[in-house]
């Protein structure tokens, strides 16, 4: 991919963590950016917050000129692999996507159009990574086809993630960001001055095992989620909103140094 030719000649459903989600996750980083972090920011999107922009990158990918973007929101990682042992997919994933994006941001060649879209994907992609199941089985799609029902409604194990825990808790993304933010057990090692991708796909395969421990097997049909399950994994979920965030402000924080 050339994001630098993509985007001058530019003008599936996978919701990662839903649009609250991405929200949650913006709006965190926005209060963790540096004073010339938030200049940048603030300019690039014309007075519009990273929460504002987070969910743009869904928004325009099922537009033509956009499809093509569609890999760039997960990677797919086989049980017993990792990302250096895999087959990369020739459209590129979201590891290619959000490095190349923040080469776009540094550049002192890139337009003004160009750099505010790059901002608005990594925005998107840097939560993406940080739903587990977007560093995905490729066998059941990320989740996507291990059909779920959790309090009597259908759906399938990815967009339980994405936003079916999350809409348990009934709160708006910025309560939601004010409260994960001053639970300090959920944070690991997230001061990275550039994304430790390695560390970040170690973190959900080593998930993976929890994620996908269910009383049911997925061949005997839909699984049944329980509340014991959501109460399993919310701890979880919340420190991957939590660090997400604490990652893309530590991300823009470097760039605008």
């Amino acid at each position: 991919m050339k994001f630098l030719v993509l985007f001058a000649l530019l003008t599936s459903n996978v919701f990662a963590w839903g649009p609250e989600g991405h929200m949650i996750v913006a709006e965190i980083a926005q209060k963790e950016l540096s004073p010339k972090a938030k200049a940048g920011v603030t300019d690039l999107l014309r007075g519009q917050s990273l929460a504002d922009v987070s969910n743009w990158a869904d928004s325009i990918k099922g537009q033509t000129e956009w499809m093509h973007t569609k890999p760039w929101h997960f990677v797919d990682i086989p049980d017993g692999e990792s990302y250096d042992t895999i087959e990369h997919a020739h459209d590129g994933d979201t590891i290619v996507a959000i490095t190349e994006l923040v080469a776009v941001l540094k550049s002192k060649s890139a337009d003004f159009d160009t750099k505010q879209n790059a901002l608005k994907f990594i925005v998107h992609f840097v939560g993406d990574i940080h739903q587990p199941l977007h560093v995905g089985r490729p066998s059941d799609r990320g989740g996507n086809s291990t059909k779920v029902i959790f309090e009597g409604k259908n759906s399938n194990l990815h967009a339980f993630w994405d936003s079916g825990i999350i809409s348990q808790e009934n709160m708006d993304y910025v309560t939601y960001a004010r409260r994960i933010s001053g639970q300090t057990n959920f944070i690991k090692s997230y001061d990275l001055p550039e994304l430790s991708f390695s560390q970040i796909i170690t973190e959900s395969l080593t998930a993976r095992p929890d994620i996908y421990n269910f009383k049911t097997a997925a061949d005997e049909g839909p699984i049944h989620l329980d509340q014991a399950y959501l109460k399993r994994n919310l701890a979880f979920m919340n420190s991957r909103l939590l660090i997400g965030g604490k990652r893309l402000a530590s991300l823009l924080n470097t760039v605008y140094k």
